[in-house]
């Protein structure tokens, strides 16, 4: 079976090994700059989830708390109260919605694992926090959030950047092995330009946010 990048579907002459953790075959695609875990090296859903639920992420920890509001304060100034908002990938302790709450804003929860199911609905704005590593079908994934995503609307997207290759192979986010791609910021200029977003804003390490075309 021939390895297509997940992402952009470029074919393997366009792939380059990279040396990671776990005992797993990781590629790098010089198309769109994401490096990710080779297919027959995903864990099945089962595993994902008994993975997730050894994740300490409680809604009430403010250590958690503050980690999240890395990708929440930079998003406040380009949301008001009358925004609808979508949490994708909320997980099994939603705390994005509880954070929002807090300035006013509404905000549903979406996880496919854990719950709730996805509204039948569109939004003014969606955050996806430490949900874009886990992505198996990326442009499966990006699709239905551009379909999700109103017309001139925010998304945040929060994921550790991914750092060189010679650091990658001892790189602590690697070695979750519910983690199987890796992104740049020429990753997000990728999608941003294929889908037509607008990158507004980033830290240059895990946050970045991006405004759809109108």
């Amino acid at each position: 079976m021939i390895q297509k990048c997940p992402l952009c579907h470029s074919t393997p002459e366009h792939h380059q090994p990279v040396s990671g953790p776990l005992n797993r075959h990781y590629f790098h695609c010089s198309v769109c700059d994401l490096v990710f875990v080779a297919s027959y090296d995903l864990l099945p859903v089962q595993a994902e989830k008994e993975r997730y639920e050894q994740h300490e992420n409680d809604v009430e920890d403010p250590g958690y708390l503050k980690f999240l509001n890395q990708a929440v304060e930079p998003t406040l100034p380009y949301l008001t109260p009358e925004m609808t908002g979508l949490d994708y990938g909320s997980g099994p302790g939603p705390a994005i919605s509880k954070l929002l709450a807090q300035h006013g804003m509404h905000c549903q929860n979406y996880d496919p694992i854990f719950g709730p199911s996805l509204p039948e609905r569109t939004f003014d704005f969606i955050f996806s926090t430490e949900v874009f590593e886990h992505f198996h079908d990326p442009e499966k994934e990006l699709e239905r959030l551009e379909t999700l995503l109103n017309p001139g609307g925010i998304m945040t997207v929060m994921t550790m950047f991914r750092p060189s290759f010679h650091d990658f192979e001892n790189w602590f986010y690697a070695r979750d092995d519910t983690h199987v791609l890796f992104f740049t910021m020429n990753t997000f200029e990728f999608i941003a330009h294929r889908l037509g977003y607008e990158i507004i804003w980033n830290d240059e390490k895990r946050v970045v946010i991006l405004r759809k075309a109108t």
